[in-house]
């Protein structure tokens, strides 16, 4: 395992490396998982989103905006 120079002595760096991979330090898989609140934040977004599409087709029949929510899309995809 590469570990960062902690100190600059080798034993000692080794030492400390050894003491953070038992305290679980290098237990990579948590950083690429997202938060609770991330997707609860991201899950009330589209229920939102969904519930204004859904007011609009209700409302008028057909998805106001339309044509300009297509455009944004297509920009955000980029």
């Amino acid at each position: 395992m590469n570990h960062p120079s902690y100190t600059g002595v080798t034993n000692d760096d080794r030492r400390i490396a050894a003491e953070l991979q038992a305290m679980g330090a290098f237990d990579g898989s948590d950083s690429d998982q997202r938060s609770a609140l991330e997707q609860l934040v991201d899950a009330i977004s589209a229920f939102v989103t969904w519930m204004r599409w859904k007011g609009e087709v209700s409302v008028y029949g057909c998805r106001v905006g339309a044509g300009y929510a297509r455009v944004l899309e297509a920009h955000s995809l980029h």
